[in-house]
């Protein structure tokens, strides 16, 4: 079966009418860390108070309030994401908690439409793995950040080491279910646009960090 945007979008319509399911399955992905490695992940943009940051891929919107603790009130955060179904769960966690400093918006990364040089730094996670046309979304968010500004990317890859005896059997069920494409290189894709990156993996290789800064022009 190959598996697209419209995929998807089925997809995560469904996991984000579902959120237990969702929390499930990214508990699982990240071997119950999810939160400590978000934590790390926003940690390394290096956000101040007053910054605006863009969160790519935000799903039931998992990052906010990591996010809306690094920038405050007085900052901003863009939240994209192609599903509307994880859109409609991320809108209600900011208005439960009363944050009026995010705009939300319904975008395809591959077309993302953004200022140039109008955000501080930007985060995405496991969005890049299961996301159609990444290429052209790197391309796209880098000429949306500012000189010097970060793009940290926490994803999912294939076992290494012994554990990799796993990947036959995981690789086709999180294929199915979230439309992750084992057989992509994030890291080659980060690295073809920003020039460089560094990486700290986690759980037998299959996480990841990658942190990316943008270049002066």
């Amino acid at each position: 079966m190959v598996l697209d945007l419209s995929h998807g979008k089925r997809v995560y319509d469904w996991l984000g009418v579902h959120r237990r399911v969702y929390r499930g399955i990214r508990w699982s992905v990240c071997f119950g860390r999810e939160r400590h490695l978000q934590e790390r992940a926003v940690a390394a943009i290096a956000l101040k108070q007053g910054d605006s940051v863009l969160d790519l891929a935000c799903g039931a919107g998992a990052n906010l309030s990591h996010l809306f603790e690094a920038v405050g009130s007085s900052g901003k955060i863009v939240a994209v994401d192609y599903s509307d179904g994880m859109l409609a769960t991320a809108r209600a966690v900011a208005k439960a908690k009363g944050w009026s400093n995010i705009e939300f918006r319904q975008e395809d990364a591959a077309r993302l439409d953004l200022p140039s040089a109008s955000f501080d730094g930007a985060l995405c996670t496991f969005g890049l793995s299961a996301m159609p046309g990444e290429d052209a979304a790197l391309r796209r968010l880098t000429v949306a950040l500012k000189p010097g500004a970060k793009l940290v990317a926490l994803d999912a890859k294939t076992f290494t080491g012994l554990a990799r005896a796993f990947n036959p059997i995981a690789g086709p069920i999180f294929k199915y279910t979230t439309n992750w494409d084992y057989e992509k290189d994030v890291l080659r894709s980060i690295r073809e646009v920003f020039g460089e990156a560094t990486v700290d993996q986690y759980n037998c290789g299959c996480n990841f960090i990658a942190v990316a800064t943008k270049q002066s022009d």
